[in-house]
């Protein structure tokens, strides 16, 4: 099994202006800051930071899932799940085909999701070949800082704050706890 990124995040997790004001930075008249740049890398690697500690996707981004065949459910990381883009597999003859989408179910409300086959049906034989199944899924909150929930954006407002006001060291250990709503487990 292997978990590959396909198009990562284009959005930031927090809002610049509220990046900015939890910095302490100053702005020009337009409302830029100097240290921009720096501030958009903080919120990355904050945001980064957060997904490793939730287990989740928190902007959207699309992950591709390889498996060696299919069996029982298919496990989908990454919650939320926005949408599952195609399920492929080779087939005994060694051709890729896409699997009828109403061939299986999306169990999107589980976190994490899950494929299994439809009601009546079973997972199709596939080649004896690494790989032989592939499974794209787009997750995240959504494509801006508009659907992140607040603890997630708490957590990465609080870590700017450190990063630019004690030269970026942590000094609070309790911040993380701002994420325990968030955490998937299993």
């Amino acid at each position: 099994m292997s978990w590959k990124l396909i198009t990562p995040p284009t959005g930031l997790a927090v809002s610049m202006v509220e990046a900015r004001l939890a910095a302490r930075v100053d702005v020009d008249e337009s409302g830029v800051s100097p240290l921009d740049g720096e501030i958009e890398r903080a919120i990355r690697t904050y945001t980064s930071e957060a997904e490793g500690e939730t287990n989740r996707a928190i902007m959207e981004q699309a992950w591709r899932l390889t498996l060696d065949r299919f069996n029982g459910a298919i496990e989908l990381r990454r919650p939320p799940l926005l949408q599952v883009k195609h399920v492929k597999f080779y087939g005994t003859t060694g051709v890729q085909l896409p699997l009828d989408p109403q061939d299986y179910q999306v169990d999107g409300e589980s976190e994490p999701g899950y494929i299994v086959p439809a009601p009546g049906k079973a997972w199709p034989a596939t080649a004896a070949r690494i790989n032989a199944v592939e499974v794209e899924v787009r997750c995240g909150y959504g494509p801006d800082h508009t659907s992140v929930p607040a603890a997630i954006s708490g957590f990465i407002l609080a870590r700017l704050s450190e990063h630019f006001q004690s030269g970026g060291q942590p000094k609070n250990e309790h911040v993380k706890r701002l994420l325990w709503p968030e955490v998937v487990y299993g």
